[in-house]
């Protein structure tokens, strides 16, 4: 046996796992040595586009839109982006700042969260941080619409702004190709609607609409059209390492320098395997939060297992509802009670009535189409242990045992996947074990 460190959120485990197990893991990127000089290098010499201090120059206000906590976005002093951005536009005159929070149809965060993520720059005269709030007509504005969406709504006060700055994470992303860039505005400070076109249930079920794909993407095109539509100014996009440290500054023209930021990433993001395991191993990382993002790793795991096979998925359920939103809760009861394919069927269908969120929901039924079995599916977080069997149709495994009164969570997490890593090796004698070192943040190919 060795023994494998795994980062969960902020923590990590150490499990023991067989000799034979094969530790998968992506090309590493060196971190940035200076991380504040490289950000502000980066917004004196962007691509595709004047720099940041020139574009500023003269503007009353400017919004720069932020990820919400689902993403490990480094904003906060002393090596983060933000305070590097808020300070070359206050240099170059602008009175009014906005930090805008792209929530999408997340719920908003709460004072004490904004201050953890955001750090003090954010927090000083002449800058305001808000959440955007989907379901707040009074904040929407409709600019137009699309094929898919009659009616594109976006923040007012982002429209408003002289200067409109998006920033955010790229990373493989299992519908949009990859995250940040146009997603920061769709669906990030987009009206709730938006989402019935750019989530709907034919583009989520496209094959295009997948890990690292862009080209022929119908979620990323869409994502990408209503950005243009509403108007971005200037980018800021990063890429970070397991650390969370940054290794890549991609500053500029909304689509330039994020696709600079893809084919930096691409080449550390995919993992090739020449054949499907029987059981994967993997951790639910930064952005498992909560349940509803926890379909993200589970996604890519399935990538790099045989149809049937079975996942062990350790997490940190940190959101203050570790299932998610009510939404969410709604679809999750109609997938559980219909089983996945009558579930996908449903909500292709006519008659079917859009409900946000369902499309995590979708992302789960096609996980649980490949294991054939939702029960193949170990789920081992600690916050999941009081919660019914209504909304989750995999095995919890935190209801199955008790947890010790002295445990923390994230111990409990550890014994949890030890004790399914060694009863599925015991019950199952898989022949083909990987465990995928990275994460969500790591995709499988296979050749």
């Amino acid at each position: 046996m060795k023994t494998i460190s795994l980062t969960i959120n902020t923590d990590s485990i150490q499990i023991e796992v067989p000799d034979s197990c094969d530790i998968l893991s992506a090309g590493k990127s060196k971190p940035l040595p200076d991380p504040v000089e490289a950000v502000n290098r980066s917004l004196s010499n962007p691509t595709g586009s004047p720099p940041l201090n020139h574009l500023a120059k003269g503007k009353k206000t400017a919004v720069v839109v932020v990820s919400d906590n689902t993403r490990p976005v480094p904003y906060k002093e002393p090596d983060g982006i933000l305070a590097p951005i808020i300070k070359t536009l206050k240099q170059s005159g602008v009175p009014q700042i906005t930090i805008l929070i792209a929530c999408g149809t997340h719920r908003p965060m709460e004072q004490t969260e904004l201050k953890e993520m955001l750090g003090n720059s954010a927090f000083q005269n002449g800058v305001e941080v808000i959440n955007h709030v989907a379901t707040d007509n009074s904040m929407l504005r409709i600019i137009g619409g699309t094929e898919r969406t009659a009616e594109v709504s976006i923040n007012k006060r982002y429209l408003d702004a002289d200067l409109k700055i998006a920033t955010g994470l790229v990373e493989s992303h299992f519908m949009a190709g990859f995250s940040g860039g146009p997603k920061a505005i769709c669906p990030g400070v987009s009206g709730r609607a938006v989402t019935y076109g750019f989530h709907s249930a034919s583009i989520i079920n496209h094959e295009k609409a997948t890990s690292m794909s862009t080209d022929g993407n119908p979620c990323y095109e869409e994502s990408t059209r209503i950005a243009e539509m509403a108007g971005v100014d200037f980018v800021v996009n990063v890429t970070i390492d397991s650390d969370k440290k940054l290794t890549g500054v991609f500053s500029g023209q909304l689509r330039k320098a994020h696709a600079e930021s893809i084919r930096h990433l691409r080449k550390t993001v995919s993992i090739p395997v020449d054949h499907l395991y029987d059981l994967v191993i993997t951790s639910a990382g930064a952005v498992g939060v909560n349940h509803y993002q926890c379909a993200k790793p589970a996604f890519e795991a399935c990538r790099a297992l045989k149809p049937g096979g079975r996942i062990i998925l350790p997490a940190d359920l940190t959101d203050l509802d570790p299932v998610g939103n009510q939404s969410y809760k709604q679809t999750q009861r109609i997938l559980v009670q219909s089983g996945a394919k009558s579930f996908i069927e449903k909500i292709l269908s006519d008659e079917w009535t859009f409900i946000p969120d369902q499309w995590q929901s979708q992302m789960w039924a096609k996980v649980f189409l490949h294991l054939e079995d939702p029960k193949n599916l170990f789920i081992c977080a600690a916050q999941l242990q009081e919660t019914p069997d209504s909304l989750i149709p995999e095995t919890n495994v935190a209801a199955q045992l008790a947890k010790a009164p002295d445990e923390s969570n994230i111990d409990f997490v550890q014994r949890m996947a030890q004790r399914k890593i060694d009863e599925c090796i015991l019950k199952y004698s898989p022949e083909n074990i990987a465990l995928l070192a990275d994460g969500p943040y790591a995709i499988p190919v296979l050749y």
